[in-house]
């Protein structure tokens, strides 16, 4: 491996009983918990160890918890959020654009009462949003809801990690996300 790759952290994505990514730990809580039998390792590192005097050990960087947690995701979405959510699509016309193309609209518009919430958030291109004004549309190529997965832990922490962990993460992340993560 390149340097740089080794350099990456060693983590492992914990998914609930129900195979849901749920939290992202460090590789020694998941050889922790995987020792103490807490944990199914479903996936090992392809290539890197850890190594103590006497012992070499496989790095676990997915298991499985027999926990029935299904979100992480708490508070107010961000921008970044919504996008990732929504794949950079608009969600009225169905163009697919870059973040700097893309506003964030409320279903309910603010005048009519509309909050800032999973539910009446959207991605929306400009020319949509222009026609849509203070009208409702329901959205064609979205659903406005509070998505089960730790976007902002994960976000944060998958650029952290080597390609081989990342690629064998994809198999285990909502099939959106990781479409709007190779954009």
């Amino acid at each position: 491996m390149g340097g740089k790759e080794e350099e990456k952290q060693l983590l492992c994505l914990v998914l609930n009983k129900s195979f849901l990514p749920f939290d992202i730990v460090s590789w020694q809580k998941a050889i922790t918990l995987e020792i103490m039998g807490r944990c199914l390792t479903l996936e090992y590192h392809p290539v890197r160890k850890v190594k103590s005097v006497k012992r070499a050990w496989n790095v676990p960087i997915v298991i499985k918890v027999n926990s029935i947690r299904s979100t992480l995701v708490t508070g107010a979405p961000t921008r970044m959020m919504i996008y990732y959510r929504d794949g950079f699509r608009c969600a009225y016309c169905g163009r697919m654009l870059k973040d700097n193309e893309l506003t964030i609209d409320h279903v309910v518009p603010k005048a009519k009462g509309g909050k800032w919430t999973w539910e009446n958030l959207v991605t929306c291109c400009r020319d949509c949003n222009i026609r849509k004004k203070e009208e409702i549309w329901i959205p064609k190529y979205t659903t406005p809801a509070k998505p089960k997965f730790l976007f902002p832990k994960y976000m944060k922490l998958v650029k952290q990690v080597d390609t081989a962990t990342r690629s064998i993460w994809d198999k285990y992340i909502p099939q959106g996300l990781v479409k709007s993560l190779a954009l």
